[in-house]
């Protein structure tokens, strides 16, 4: 094994080193940081029960250097390098596994997409925005891991000069996978933030027709409450003083708020 670079150790070091590649003398530093969001596949039952729902997504740098032909891998837990006897074979396959599960896991973030929106739709006695936010967090972080991800090892097959002709089409069908989780995983932003759309025009509306209801309200109650300050005004003078006041009043009120509410109802059915 080559003598690294004080730094460079440091880099392979770290659990939360972001991706890069860098080509140092006679040895090259990979570091890809890949997701892990979810354990197990998604199903209906799994779905609908909280423990499904909770945060567990989690990031791992996976750290290697290259000498020539020879790909070694930094187990940090061991705190020593393990050697790839097959070198860029072994290494494709051990990223092409990483890869494959992230792919799964993407396809478990749209299942739960699609629930929420159901949710969202059949108007379930829980709050789906709870769960959207859980899903947003995860999925955004996740996107700008990718696309570093995905630019890093560009540059690494870019660079790189494989000695076997098939290794190129096998890291250039990595590079595509990363490609399309990536898309896969800006489109369920998309539609998460689609949802959340969805669900403030829902909110909105709703506080709309409030607002509606309680302008009406006050239409109807406002002119009353003027003649209730008027007829309770401490002055001579006033209208049905020597009547039976209180029963023409309250007739008289009866009347006008009867006319006014047939008079809103026709301007909404106008409408």
């Amino acid at each position: 094994m080559v003598q690294l670079h004080e730094l460079h150790l440091k880099d392979l070091q770290n659990p939360i080193h972001p991706s890069m590649y860098e080509v140092y003398g006679e040895y090259q530093i990979l570091i890809l940081r890949l997701p892990e969001l979810w354990e197990g596949k998604a199903n209906i039952l799994a779905l609908r029960s909280k423990e499904f729902w909770k945060t567990k997504g989690r990031f791992y740098s996976y750290p290697f250097v290259i000498v020539g032909e020879d790909v070694s891998y930094y187990d940090r837990k061991q705190g020593k390098f393990i050697h790839f006897d097959n070198g860029f074979k072994e290494l494709y396959l051990f990223l092409d596994e990483k890869i494959d599960a992230y792919m799964e896991d993407i396809e478990i973030a749209h299942d739960k997409i699609a629930f929420i929106e159901e949710s969202l739709y059949k108007k379930q006695s829980f709050n789906p925005m709870d769960r959207w936010h859980i899903l947003k967090k995860e999925l955004s972080r996740t996107e700008r891991v990718i696309i570093k991800a995905v630019d890093v090892f560009d540059r690494f097959v870019t660079k790189h000069s494989f000695s076997e002709s098939n290794l190129i089409n096998e890291f250039n069908d990595l590079h595509e996978h990363l490609e399309r989780t990536l898309r896969s995983t800006i489109a369920a932003n998309t539609q998460l933030d689609d949802i959340y759309r969805y669900h403030n025009i829902q909110t909105n509306d709703r506080l709309n027709r409030s607002i509606y209801l309680l302008t009406i309200i006050s239409v109807i109650f406002l002119p009353l409450n003027l003649v209730v300050g008027f007829f309770g005004m401490n002055t001579g003078g006033l209208p049905f003083q020597h009547t039976y006041g209180t029963l023409d009043a309250f007739v008289a009120m009866i009347v006008f708020a009867a006319l006014l509410t047939g008079a809103v109802l026709w301007k909404i059915k106008k409408e």
